[in-house]
């Protein structure tokens, strides 16, 4: 037989995570409102968005140097569009040519804030993308960025030119002072007639290729797509923080986790009902899918243990994960079953079950183990359930703590004790005993070699993962014979296979009811 561990453990991580998400469904959907939604009113605040670009080819210069008669030896221009061009282009220096250029007070700084380099992989194209809320405006400013990076390009090849000259001038009137004649004086006059026509020719090595117009319409803001963009965003920020949460939470939030971590069968699941702590023992008054869940753990508690137990010790790690209730809708399944059961509370420390049910008050457990009382003085019978008008099915006892003790341990750990649960193994088919809480108090621990098999009861989204471990060391520690584990306070979420299902009556049919005793029915009773 597979272990529950081993089921967990054969679990894809996909369908864990399906687990997660669907319990804590909220963060997704939340962040799937807010993050479009925050998108859009963030985008639809914004100035629109106005783009025109001018196309700029950068050349080699060959042509002009080949026409003028030059050798090949440039210093910028290169064949492509390589670093040094793109770092021209972006120089501080085109952006104030530029700013000249344009009427108004536009300054460098805002020049260069507006206009954006685009260039185009292998080709020597290169746009120049102006920006700006007014459609007018941006058309001007990329054209006025290309026109002065051409004039820069030409204004600083003029320069080397014009310096190429003025040595080959000095070399002329060297020459001319050394006394040469014309005919050596003639080769360097044709190098300085070829470099005033490169001069002439000069263009910067640069051309406006397209020109920018004024758009027609804004490329923005785009609140509708930011708004789609937002919604992918949000979903997968919301899957992230889901799963996060429960990474970083302490607390037990899957009843498959609980499974595993105690390393036993689940015995049933209950859902979370506020019919289950309201109505004590009266199944007929409970919804059927809460019923039918008790009687589930009922049957699974027969089934998955391959011996008869006589008696079960209900316990829990922590108090209110409904360990009492659980204990009482499990004893009252058994007897709507037809199993001779009684009902042994053992928590003496703070009883709730007279309270809770509304029986007459007795001297209870606590006379028993003292010595003042006979189980037939403490014995309460409640009569079972009964189907159209029929006589009633099963019997159901109850034997309640008491008076409060302040500390009960030695009634609890007395052979007194003992023999009262192997007394009441003999004269019941089954007793279910409600214990304190393990981790606040030792009680329950002291009963764990008294009786046939220990029930967890583990809430979800109560208990901790510390608090699951401690109860489980301490189990182990006194070898307890864990029988298995009720999953308290089931939701929908949670993806619990059965949850919801249960037979409601028929038309003819009436549910079997638990009701509180009167005096003449505990009269007749006994």
């Amino acid at each position: 037989m597979i272990s529950a561990a081993e089921q967990a453990g054969k679990e894809a991580p996909f369908y864990a995570a399906v687990r997660v998400l669907r319990q804590r469904w909220w963060v997704v959907v939340l962040c799937a409102i807010l993050v479009p939604t925050a998108a859009y009113l963030v985008t639809s605040q914004q100035d629109e968005r106005y783009v025109a670009t001018a196309k700029l080819l950068l050349e080699s210069g060959e042509l002009e140097r080949g026409i003028a008669g030059v050798s090949p030896t440039p210093a910028a221009g290169a064949q492509g569009l390589d670093p040094t061009n793109l770092d021209l282009v972006s120089l501080r220096t085109i952006a104030e040519r530029a700013a000249q250029r344009l009427p108004g007070e536009l300054e460098a700084g805002d020049v260069s804030d507006r206009v954006e380099i685009v260039p185009r992989p292998d080709s020597n194209v290169v746009g120049i993308q102006a920006a700006g809320s007014v459609p007018r405006g941006v058309a001007p400013l990329a054209n006025s960025y290309a026109e002065a990076y051409i004039e820069f390009r030409r204004d600083e090849a003029s320069g080397r030119i014009r310096r190429a000259a003025d040595v080959i001038d000095r070399q002329i009137d060297s020459r001319r002072a050394a006394g040469d004649g014309r005919e050596q004086l003639r080769e360097l006059r044709e190098r300085r007639d070829d470099l005033d026509l490169l001069e002439r020719l000069q263009n910067g090595n640069a051309r406006v290729v397209e020109r920018a117009v004024t758009p027609e319409s804004p490329v923005g803001p785009k609140p509708r797509r930011s708004a789609m963009i937002g919604l992918g965003f949000g979903f997968v920020l919301g899957i992230g923080l889901a799963l996060l949460f429960e990474f970083l939470s302490r607390r037990l939030n899957d009843p498959q986790e609980i499974e595993g971590l105690y390393d036993e069968a689940v015995l049933g699941t209950i859902p979370e009902s506020r019919a289950v702590s309201d109505v004590g023992f009266a199944f007929g008054e409970l919804p059927a899918a809460e019923h039918a869940a008790f009687q589930r753990a009922r049957g699974n508690l027969r089934y998955y243990n391959d011996y008869n137990i006589a008696s079960v010790l209900v316990v829990s790690a922590l108090p209110g994960e409904g360990k009492s209730t659980v204990a009482r809708h499990l004893a009252g399944a058994a007897a709507e079953a037809g199993t001779k059961v009684l009902l042994l509370e053992a928590d003496m420390r703070a009883p709730t079950l007279v309270a809770q049910v509304g029986l007459p008050p007795t001297a209870g457990l606590v006379g028993l183990l003292e010595g003042s009382a006979e189980p037939a003085d403490v014995i309460q019978r409640i009569p079972g359930p009964s189907v159209n008008g029929q006589a009633s099915v099963g019997i159901l006892d109850v034997i309640s703590a008491g008076p409060p003790q302040q500390n009960p341990a030695y009634l609890v750990e007395s052979d007194a004790m003992e023999r009262l649960i192997l007394d009441l193994e003999e004269r019941y088919d089954l007793v279910v005993i409600d214990t304190p809480a393990i981790t606040m108090v030792s009680d329950g621990l002291s009963l764990v070699d008294k009786v046939g098999g220990v029930i967890v009861v583990n809430r979800v989204r109560h208990n901790t993962r510390a608090a699951a471990q401690s109860l489980r060391a301490q189990l182990a520690n006194v070898d307890a014979t864990v029988l298995g584990v009720i999953v308290n306070g089931v939701d929908r979420s949670d993806g619990i296979p059965g949850y919801g299902y249960g037979y409601g009556p028929g038309p003819e049919a009436v549910q079997p009811s638990y009701r509180v005793p009167t005096t003449s029915d505990m009269r007749r009773s006994k």
